[in-house]
């Protein structure tokens, strides 16, 4: 790794440490994740894929994949949008959001937000990751843990 890149990265990770612990950052596990679509007729929107973590066997998929999504990702898949994914599910779909719901890691509340697509694509179910969240949606700061290293 340059040193560039090695500093960038320790800087990043330093501040997603302060911020959480000065409280301008949640501390989450991800227990779900899930793409929804909101069709053009205004009717309601549909969950396109849902893929939530069990401690014991990790991350799965809820239900059946939406067909735009089925031949591209399979059951073991992350569930990860790419440009290609991404720009289908906006030809079908008036808008599509990109949520997750996080729980506290000390066994607080949960609650959903939203987040933008590179963010959402950076997390797995299971995860344990810093959040900043606002009105709007939420902002990643980093994956603090990986649902991988915790197994």
């Amino acid at each position: 790794m340059k040193r560039r890149a090695f500093l960038a990265a320790a800087t990043s990770i330093a501040l997603a440490g302060c911020a959480t612990r000065l409280g301008l950052a949640d501390r989450v596990e991800i227990d779900q994740q899930t793409v929804r679509g909101y069709p053009a007729d205004e009717a309601d929107p549909i969950d396109v894929a849902v893929r939530r973590y069990d401690p014991a066997d990790g991350p799965y998929y809820e239900d059946a994949l939406h067909e735009l999504l089925a031949d591209d990702l399979d059951a073991d898949d992350p569930l990860e949008i790419s440009d290609r994914l991404a720009a289908r599910l906006e030809s079908e779909f008036e808008s599509v959001e990109y949520r997750i719901r996080g729980c506290d890691v000390d066994g607080g509340d949960c609650r959903q937000t939203t987040l933008v697509r590179s963010d959402f694509n950076d997390l797995e179910a299971g995860d344990i990751a810093d959040l900043v969240v606002r009105s709007s949606g939420a902002g990643l700061l980093s994956v603090h843990e990986s649902h991988e290293q915790r197994r």
